[in-house]
């Protein structure tokens, strides 16, 4: 444990829990010095500080944070058909997650025959009969579009009722998450979401993203990981290492990349830890 931190007495850790925003103790928030103050202060700025989020919190009385669920070795369960429970297949599907999709046998929509396609090619399980709760067992994520908002409801009910995550297609109200809009290439996704306030809106924006972005990002991020791993190697700490980073991302790294290629964006990196290596050296000698 960080000797700042261990420093704490308990009721200072309880308050600088209290907050709507980033963890950090109150004297390093406000007056504190020190590599871990200036992290939790430029954190802070960068992401608006605490008025900002309040609003963010207040606007809807919903909050959504932005993650990214580990779904390894667990399923999910779509209950409707038509084109919204396909679109949701897929999403579940494109990131490989097992997918079992419960369709009542009287439903008939084109978007039918697609998850029948999914369903001969092994991609998902498909069920066509009347939904029942045990349907809900051994999931995780519980996703609903069946059309009738009542029976909407009553599934709901039930896949709360065995603590699974909820998405009511079309109801913010109902939902613990949302299927955000998003671009893919290989282990990187560019997601975007409203918090369920415009679909078409983040549908447009995520357009706007696979312009801009194609492919190539694969090879962008294997760059990163190597610029990772040279970081972690020669610079001690991880607050230091985000301040080198965050100066990285100030410097326009990531542009350099694109606009003049790795050898460049190389050069950049190595100059950064030099500087960092440099003030370091003065720092020690000073004191």
């Amino acid at each position: 444990m960080p000797a700042w931190r261990s420093e704490l007495s308990e009721s200072e850790r309880r308050r600088s829990c209290s907050g709507p925003w980033v963890w950090a103790p109150t004297a390093l928030r406000s007056t504190g010095s020190g590599p871990a103050a200036d992290f939790w202060r430029a954190t802070s700025a960068a992401r608006g500080g605490p008025a900002n989020r309040k609003q963010r919190v207040a606007s809807g009385g919903r909050v959504y944070l932005p993650v990214a669920l580990n779904l390894q070795g667990q399923s999910a369960v779509v209950v409707g058909a038509g084109e919204a429970a396909y679109f949701k297949a897929c999403l579940l599907v494109d990131f490989g997650v097992a997918t079992t999709v419960i369709a009542a046998p009287d439903f008939a929509d084109p978007f039918d025959r697609r998850l029948q396609d999914m369903d001969d090619a092994g991609e998902i399980r498909l069920r066509r009969r009347s939904y029942a709760p045990s349907d809900l067992d051994g999931h995780r994520v519980a996703i609903i579009a069946t059309g009738d908002r009542s029976v909407d409801y009553a599934v709901e009910a039930d896949a709360r009722g065995r603590g699974l995550l909820v998405n009511v297609v079309d109801d913010p109200a109902h939902c613990d998450f949302f299927a955000s809009a998003y671009v893919k290439h290989g282990s990187i996704s560019i997601a975007v979401n409203s918090g369920g306030a415009s679909p078409g809106f983040t549908g447009a924006l995520k357009d706007d993203v696979a312009q801009r972005y194609g492919p190539e990002i694969e090879d962008h991020l294997a760059h990163y990981l190597a610029w990772r791993r040279l970081v972690r190697e020669r610079v001690d700490t991880f607050v230091e290492r985000e301040r080198l980073w965050r100066g990285l991302r100030a410097d326009g790294l990531y542009d350099l990349l694109r606009a003049e290629g790795p050898e460049v964006a190389q050069s950049l990196v190595e100059a950064r830890i030099e500087a960092w290596a440099a003030s370091r050296k003065d720092s020690n000698a000073g004191s």
